[in-house]
This record gives C-alpha cells, sequence and structure tokens, in this order.
C-alpha cells in the first residue's frame, strides 16, 4: 500500500492522474477494507508527490472530509483513523494556504472528538495524536489556539507509567510469555515483563512534544514549565528507547523556545534569568543520563543534544557546569577506548566471522559519530568561553589525542 514510499516527485509525477483516479474509484467502494488501503495509498502518494498533489487536492478532500465526519459507527473506527492520517499528509503536501479552509472544520471535528471518551483499543486515540502534529507542521504559528486542547491529553499519555512486572530471573513463574502485548527482558537476576502499547503510546506523546516546541519555537513557551518536568527525568527511561530519544531531542528544542520567547518580549514576567533556571535544569540532567546511558548511539544523540544545549545557553553555563561537562566528555572517550579495544579483541576470537565483521563495523561508525559530537561539544566550548576554557581543555588533551590517531 505504501508502494510510493521511496519515490521522489520527479518519478511520481506523470503516473499521478491514472493514481490518484484509481483511488479515488476505491475510495467509494462499498468495502471497508478496500477504502482503508485505498486512504492508506493515498497518504503515502500525497506524502510522496508533495507540491505536484495540489492539483488533486480538490478532488480529493471532500471525500476524505466525507469520512471523517460520517465515519462514527465502532466498526468504522479504523476508517476514521485512516482518513485523519490521510488528511493530515495531504494537508502537508499541499501546505498551509491550500488546506487553511479545510483545515477549521478537520480541527474543529478532532477537537469535538477529543472530549469523547475513548476505549483503550481505540485505533483512533494515536491517529488522533499523530494527525495533530502533522497538522501543526502544516499550520505553523496558526496552529497556537488549537494547543489547549491537545496538549492535556498528550500531557497525560507522556506521563503514562510504564505497566511493569518484575519476577527472579530464576523463578518459574513466566510473565504471561504468551501474551503479545507484553515484552520481557531480563536485567541481572530480575526478569521483567513490561506492556508495550503502554509504551507506545508514552513514546508517540513524547515524539509529539519534541515536534510541537520544534515547530512552534516561541510559541510553545506557555508549556515549557510542564513539558519540562515531564521529559528531563525520561532521560534514563531505560524500559524504552524511543522514548529516551524523544526526551534528548526535546531538550534543545525547550531552551530555544523559552530563549526565543524571552528575546522577542513573549514570556511575559519573565527575562534571561529564566532562560538560564532552565538551563540549570536541562544540562546537569543531560550530563548525567550521558554518564549513565548503556547505547553508544543514543550517546552520540546526547551529545549533539548537549551541544545544541550548550550553544543556546552561552555565557549562561556556569564554572561548575563547565567542569561538569568537560569530566563528562573525559568519561565518554575512555568509556570509548575501552569499547574500542574490547572490539579488537573480538577479532582475534576463533569464532570470528564475516557476520560478526559486520557487526564490528556497524558499531565502528557508531564509535565515529560519538567522536564527532566529541569534537563539536569542545569546539562549542572554546568557542563559547576563549581563553578560559584553556584548563580544562589541557586536561582533555590527554585524552583526546590517542583517538585523534587511534
Amino acid at each position: 500500500l505504501n508502494f510510493s514510499e521511496n519515490c521522489t516527485p520527479e518519478i511520481l509525477t506523470p503516473y499521478l492522474d491514472g493514481i490518484v483516479s484509481k483511488l479515488l474509484v476505491l475510495l467509494q467502494n462499498g468495502k471497508q477494507m478496500v477504502q482503508e488501503g485505498a486512504l492508506t495509498a493515498l497518504a503515502s502518494v500525497a506524502d510522496s508527490s508533495q507540491d505536484h498533489f495540489k492539483k488533486y487536492y480538490d478532488a480529493v478532500m471532500p471525500y476524505l472530509k466525507a469520512i471523517l465526519m460520517n465515519a462514527t459507527d465502532k466498526s468504522n473506527r479504523m476508517l476514521r483513523a485512516k482518513s485523519m492520517e490521510c488528511i493530515s499528509l495531504v494537508g502537508m503536501a499541499v501546505g498551509k494556504d491550500k488546506f487553511r479552509d479545510d483545515a477549521k472544520q478537520v480541527m474543529e471535528v478532532l477537537m469535538a472528538l477529543q472530549g469523547t471518551p475513548m476505549e483503550t483499543d481505540d485505533p483512533i486515540t494515536s491517529y488522533m495524536l499523530q494527525a495533530w502534529a502533522r497538522l501543526c507542521k502544516c499550520l505553523g504559528q496558526d496552529f497556537l489556539p488549537y494547543m489547549h486542547v491537545v496538549m492535556p491529553p498528550l500531557l497525560q499519555s507522556a506521563q503514562l507509567k510504564p505497566d511493569v512486572t518484575i519476577t527472579s530471573a530464576e523463578s518459574d513463574d513466566e510473565i504471561e510469555s504468551d501474551d503479545d502485548s507484553i515484552e520481557t527482558i531480563t536485567l541481572g537476576d530480575k526478569r521483567i515483563g513490561i506492556r508495550t502499547s503502554v509504551l507506545e503510546e508514552k513514546a508517540t506523546a513524547c515524539n509529539m512534544l519534541c515536534c510541537y516546541a520544534d515547530e512552534l519555537k516561541e510559541g510553545f513557551f506557555p508549556w515549557i514549565d510542564q513539558v519540562a518536568p515531564t521529559l528531563v527525568p525520561l532521560l534514563k527511561f531505560y524500559f524504552h528507547e524511543e522514548v529516551r530519544r524523544a526526551a534528548v531531542a526535546a531538550m534543545p528544542e525547550l531552551l530555544r523556545s523559552a530563549k526565543l520567547a524571552v528575546e522577542k518580549g513573549q514570556a511575559p514576567g519573565r527575562d534571561e534569568s529564566y532562560v538560564k533556571q532552565l538551563s540549570d535544569f536541562i544540562i546537569p540532567a543531560l550530563v548525567e543520563a550521558l554518564h549513565k546511558e548503556p547505547e553508544t548511539e543514543m550517546c552520540s544523540s546526547m551529545l549533539d543534544s548537549l551541544n545544541e544545549c550548550m550553544q543556546l545557553s552561552g555565557c549562561l553555563l556556569d564554572e561548575n557546569q563547565v567542569r561538569a561537562i568537560s569530566d563528562e566528555i573525559k568519561n565518554v572517550i575512555i568509556a570509548s577506548a575501552t569499547r574500542k579495544r574490547d572490539r579488537s579483541e573480538r577479532t582475534k576470537a576463533e569464532d570470528f566471522d564475516a557476520d560478526e565483521g559486520e557487526l564490528l563495523k556497524e558499531e565502528n561508525e557508531q564509535e565515529e559519530e560519538v567522536f564527532d559530537q566529541v569534537g563539536e561539544c569542545l569546539g562549542t566550548l572554546i568557542k563559547t568561553f576563549k581563553a578560559s576554557f584553556l584548563p580544562f581543555f589541557d586536561e582533555l588533551s590527554v585524552y583526546v589525542t590517542p583517538m585523534l590517531v587511534s
């Protein structure tokens, strides 16, 4: 159904007339499964063809809105959810000016739905979260009036507690291993069962929060005081990598939003001390999370995020924070050198083969990325603090130099 996913607009455009007209015929088919498939395909085509889809907008949108407004029966839940996905992707493809009038109607329907109690297995919930975020990307600052509707349930989802069952790894008590919705991991002498649906909803919500902060910039300011305390602890949420990744990506976006709001006079009663306060909350938490992070790839994402946060905070960082960051960079370099040595040892093992070699190559690439990010962080510190960073750099050079030659 996502046959156009990897197509560029140039490849797809010559075939659009035929594809869209056929999909519109299928959309009017009486069979729900066929309609759902047509919506998925149409969403994919719009996403791949982008601006070229404008030509078909007036023919397609009335059908999509009709499904959204009329598919109210419980048996049509997935059909309605797919129509949300399709409308939001079409809106993003054609842009704000073309979509604006219909967007208002669509938002009214979504706002009414948002206020309706839904069953836990209703697919509309997660589709709606993602549709709101796409609509925000499409409408930019024009989306701000809807934030008061979108944010409360989103924060609620981001704050979900993981549904966890813990038993001893040696225990004979199996954690409902036949239950598809439960994932089991072993940590030390503990076996942990986690309900994945809760984690997926939490991850989606965290990604959406990051998306809103990124898109709305200073417009996101009113929500920072609720979002920062929600996301900062999730930098160390080891049950689900996607939750951590979203929290990490959101840190510079929150700081940027606060900084821009203060600079543009859109943060009533707040001044630079508010940005300093937020920076003091975010940066030490990032440094601590980096120290405990088990995944190499995530370490480089954290360093990237830390670097952006340092660029935004600039001279608001105090000497103790610079010391903590330098110490952590040293720890990252030492840990990286240890991993390199371990990989070198693995090549000497008797059972070393091509598959293992491929794995090592991948791990080496991740390590290179960590080293690149360390370089970026050091560059930012030197640029920001100039001569006053030299004593810290001298200490670090003992660790950096071997990395340059290895």
